[in-house]
């Protein structure tokens, strides 16, 4: 078998490091008055509008408080790199970002057009932070790990307690949740699902190996 992911290469530290600058550095500016959060939130009316390049921007700072959220989301990443690889990295980072916010923003969409009253506040409230990557992040990191535990309680059982840990330290950061934070569920999932295919295509089970083995040993007789 092979293993999931192997040690991340110079390449992909370097990429991971120059990410984390970049969020440092849009929080920085925001915090200091440089950009405003409104040049860079997104917001389900935002989206409406057409102003998709706000799914991107959206992801790039960190909400207060500025320090312990930027070094925990560093190290996060930096824990996924090492189990899950930069590919899953990467994609986890962007389509947990981008498509879970689509997704909330899709359903609220559709409520409003059911009935404009409710979450009517959510419509045009600013909408950032990172989250949500934060979030795909340990989805694909519990996947892999779930993946190599035993298959008991006692094994899973701390991956659990571990995820719930993890979200209950990022609400206490942000002390307030709302509709628009559903979007860390869908994130979550999101994550898992990649590491999920991932470690589906770099580890074949045995009797996979055996059957594909036999395969092979008829071909060859028949020739």
């Amino acid at each position: 078998m092979r293993r999931l992911a192997s040690a991340p290469s110079s390449v992909s530290a370097v990429v991971f490091a120059v990410f984390v600058v970049v969020v440092a550095t849009m929080t920085a500016a925001e915090a200091t008055g440089v950009i405003r959060v409104g040049m860079v939130a997104a917001s389900p009316r935002r989206i409406a509008s057409g102003q998709l390049w706000l799914l991107i921007t959206s992801g790039l700072i960190v909400q207060k408080p500025f320090a312990l959220s930027l070094l925990s989301f560093a190290a996060l990443g930096a824990l996924t790199l090492a189990v899950c690889g930069c590919r899953v990295l990467a994609w986890a980072a962007l389509l947990g970002h981008v498509t879970s916010t689509l997704i909330v923003y899709g359903a609220l969409t559709l409520v409003r057009v059911a009935e404009p009253g409710p979450f009517a506040g959510l419509w045009s409230a600013p909408d950032y932070g990172v989250s949500a990557i934060a979030a795909a992040w340990l989805g694909a990191v519990a996947c892999v790990v779930w993946r190599r535990r035993a298959p008991t309680l006692a094994g899973k059982a701390p991956i659990v307690i571990s995820c719930a840990a993890i979200a209950a330290f990022g609400w206490m950061l942000r002390g307030h949740l709302n509709v628009l934070d559903s979007e860390h569920g869908f994130a979550f999932m999101i994550g898992a699902l990649l590491a999920w295919r991932q470690v589906a295509a770099n580890f074949a089970p045995p009797e996979t190996l055996l059957r594909h083995r036999g395969q092979l040993r008829s071909v060859f007789r028949s020739v």
